[in-house]
């Protein structure tokens, strides 16, 4: 349907604050609750180096692009040096946001299903892993970004260029993944002509060349999504992937021939948007061209994810699961077909399945069943949109948004598990809210109906429980507990308190605050909760194997640091999640080198002092 134009803007006002509202408390509510160990040890460990005024890529490794390490220094500075400091920052962002997904559904529907479908985009995606990840910025910016796009579409305005530059050049800052966020602007803005040229045209009576540009832009798109996933190609993932990517570009396409375009300011508006991505990059370089160690940012950047793509990997879901969304889909192209004498015994079947669903959601298989047709619904819903726009049914708003949604799915490869869908379910949300608003006569109960019960099944089964195992299992916590240390100032499991509680004990005991211990493979929180030093560059020992050429050589260095650095005591992750296990030969030199104290809770981690301590 047409966007929602009130006569005052207080109603639109009031209902985004009051938004506002109930996602900052339901959030702030659960703030501090919850962690996997590893993610806040990284944070905390790199915000703490960088806050001391080391430079990430050159004095240690970080994982990412490296404007979050600077965000959560400087959040340690305002709040203090914990990890519930980190959360703060994202607590506001994910209220700001959230009423950013309110305006751009009031684009597409009436207030009420407006307010339904942003609360439900928020239940499945920030408390499903309240942790200050960077994919959870960088969907921040990828929905400030479509908003913006969506006014530089209705007022043709370049400043909105500009702002959409901005927020894709800080994704990129964010994690290099960014760059699918840029690209997928730059095709809205492709296919966004000037306003006064916004009505369709027919047939160009001159030679056009609009249309065969778009094929070769589409097309190397496409091959270079197509190359970057070849090395896991497989049923699921051309579905899950490739089909939401196929569909947008085709709609791009389709665009490119139906609209009268002046090349000459597209590609004016394109490159005004390149060039603005530029600036926030090139403040960020600035420093490491100045120092001459662009080569080495450069090889943090580009060079050292591959060894992700090589070791954490986790495929999406059969792309058969795509066929369980079809009938929803079906339902929203022919509801206009439906009589209405159908409507309130269809709504009332929808609710009865929704809330059978929900309460037999504590059953694995349901909850599997559940989760995995919602997570595998972009490629039909992006199918759905290309129909829907080849019948001139859909309005641009949802054309930005399945773009933007269908480019920002690829940063879920290659680790596909149930949370990353969270780190994109909103746009998903949201581009389905594209399909059931495009007429004006869609059936309000139907609708809302099922998107309080999807909200429902978040907030029951998913909502604050193991990030772990979302979308295998509801398991629920009872984080309650707090470690015995100024550093955390998060509520965890009692298990786990015991644990970690035990270990800072003994690292404290055994060392002093100046020196510094080895823990590995990949478990830097050891370093952040205990405030020693880390030897290493490194916090998952994967990246730097892969930079040495292997994990011999890794262990020949960390062999050197230990007795260089005469270190004292050494962590052993047994069980590490990304990094290779350390070899047995490399644990028989430990053995040598120090005395294994007792496990102690879980047995995960295995603690080594130095012979004649």
């Amino acid at each position: 349907m047409t966007a929602i134009q009130n006569q005052s803007r207080k109603p639109e006002i009031l209902a985004a604050c009051m938004i506002g509202i109930l996602v900052s408390g339901y959030l702030g509510w659960h703030h501090d609750e919850g962690w996997i160990a590893h993610d806040e040890g990284l944070l905390g460990h790199t915000a703490e180096l960088t806050l001391a005024g080391k430079t990430p890529h050159i004095e240690f490794q970080d994982v990412y692009t490296g404007l979050l390490s600077y965000v959560n220094a400087i959040s340690f500075k305002l709040f203090g040096i914990n990890l519930a400091s980190l959360r703060i920052p994202l607590l506001i962002g994910a209220t700001l946001t959230s009423i950013i997904w309110y305006l751009i559904a009031l684009r597409m529907v009436s207030p009420v299903v407006a307010g339904v479908v942003t609360l439900t985009s928020v239940a499945w995606s920030f408390p499903n892993y309240f942790a200050a990840l960077p994919s959870w910025y960088i969907l921040m910016a990828a929905s400030w970004t479509v908003w913006v796009l969506i006014k530089f579409h209705e007022t043709s305005s370049r400043r909105y260029i500009l702002l959409a530059a901005l927020f894709s050049g800080v994704a990129i800052l964010f994690k290099i993944v960014g760059l699918y966020l840029v690209a997928a602007s730059l095709f809205v803005i492709w296919i966004s002509p000037p306003k006064h040229l916004q009505a369709e045209s027919e047939r160009q009576p001159t030679p056009n060349p609009y249309p065969l540009l778009s094929v070769c832009l589409t097309s190397i798109f496409t091959l270079m999504v197509g190359i970057l996933i070849h090395k896991h190609l497989s049923l699921s993932t051309a579905v899950y992937f490739l089909v939401p990517v196929v569909a947008a570009m085709t709609i791009v396409l389709e665009c490119s021939k139906r609209f009268t375009f002046q090349l000459k300011d597209t590609v004016r508006n394109c490159l005004i948007f390149s060039a603005t991505v530029c600036l926030p990059l090139f403040i960020f370089t600035l420093p490491y061209i100045l120092q001459g160690n662009i080569a080495n940012l450069m090889e943090g950047l580009f060079e050292l994810p591959k060894a992700r793509l090589e070791h954490a990997t986790a495929l999406p879901p059969n792309g058969v699961w795509c066929l369980t969304s079809i009938p929803i889909l079906m339902l929203t192209i022919l509801e206009t077909k439906i009589p209405k004498s159908m409507m309130l015994p269809l709504t009332a079947t929808i609710a009865l399945c929704g809330a059978c669903l929900c309460t037999l959601a504590s059953t694995p298989l349901v909850y599997q069943s559940t989760f995995v047709a919602i997570q595998c619904s972009l490629p039909t819903i992006a199918v759905g949109t290309w129909y829907c726009h080849r019948k001139r049914e859909l309005h641009m708003p949802t054309v930005i948004l399945l773009i933007v949604t269908a480019c920002l799915g690829i940063t879920q490869y290659p680790y596909s598990s149930g949370i990353y869908f969270c780190y994109c379910a909103p746009l998903v949300l949201l581009t389905f809210t594209g399909l059931i608003g495009r007429t004006t006569t869609y059936d309000k109960p139907l609708w809302l109906t099922f998107m309080v019960l999807i909200a429902a099944f978040a907030v029951a089964r998913i909502n604050y429980t193991n990030p772990r195992v979302i979308g295998t299992s509801s398991q629920r916590f009872e984080n309650n507990r707090s470690l015995q240390t100024t550093r955390a100032k998060l509520k965890i499991e009692s298990s786990l308190q015991q644990e970690y509680n035990s270990f800072l004990q003994i690292i404290e005991k055994q060392t002093t605050i100046n020196e510094a211990i080895l823990a590995g493979p990949d478990c830097p929180q050891f370093y952040f909760l205990s405030g020693r030093q880390n030897p290493t560059p490194q916090c998952y020992d994967l990246f730097r194997a892969y930079q040495l050429g292997g994990q011999p050589e890794l262990e020949s260095e960390i062999k050197r640091l230990i007795l260089a650095r005469n270190i004292q005591l050494v962590v052993h992750n047994r069980k590490p999640e990304f990094s290779e296990g350390y070899s047995p030969d490399f644990i028989a030199w430990l053995e040598s080198w120090g005395e294994s104290l007792p496990t102690v809770g879980s047995g995960r981690f295995q603690i080594f002092i130095k012979n004649g301590r």
